[in-house]
């Protein structure tokens, strides 16, 4: 099941505190970034925990359920397959901006519950944490009215989370190569 960010929006109207969609996938990111174990319960206990309820719908759970494999698919995958959870184009650039504000708020916040690794950050992994940071501080209330200019400017930072994310994954959990063996000879010549 797909989740678009629409209907998760209209699940969260029961819990406020969640802010949005992109900021509850930015914690995910980041709880699973820093820390390659963090279960689907852990993430949602947090939620539940944010939120302040112990108790939310089953579409919602399902929902969740939904994101957290998409996501996982995302940060695990080949290739650039992560889609961060953002409005589509037909609402206002500065909402789309805000949510992926809220989703590097939300990056940031679950990479500092899992605080353990992500202090051995260094170098281009660090720079976009502090990149993620002001992302997260943006003030879009310039954006009402766009125009072709920053539709592409967004587009392009949208890509730059998107890699900033998978390269700060990456760092912290190396996908673990399967060596290659040394002592057999090669099954296929080229002649």
């Amino acid at each position: 099941m797909a989740v678009d960010f629409e209907t998760l929006d209209s699940m969260l109207k029961a819990h406020p505190e969640l802010e949005s969609p992109a900021f509850i996938q930015g914690l995910l990111a980041g709880m699973v970034c820093g820390d390659s174990q963090t279960s689907e319960t852990d993430w949602i206990k947090r939620l539940l925990e944010e939120a302040d309820t112990r108790s939310v719908k089953e579409g919602f759970l399902v929902a969740l359920h939904a994101l957290y494999g998409e996501t996982l698919k995302g940060l695990n995958g080949d290739g650039f397959e992560l889609d961060l959870c953002l409005p589509d184009e037909k609402v206002g650039l500065d909402w789309r901006a805000r949510s992926l504000s809220q989703f590097c708020e939300g990056f940031l916040y679950g990479m500092g519950l899992t605080a353990g690794k992500s202090e051995a950050l260094a170098g281009d992994p660090a720079e976009l944490l502090e990149d993620f940071s002001q992302i997260a501080q943006l003030d879009t209330t310039e954006l009402a009215e766009t125009d072709d200019e920053d539709e592409a400017n967004f587009v392009e930072l949208v890509e730059f989370v998107k890699v900033g994310v998978l390269t700060i994954h990456e760092t912290l959990n190396p996908a673990e190569r399967k060596p290659i063996p040394m002592d057999a000879p090669p099954t296929d010549t080229l002649h």
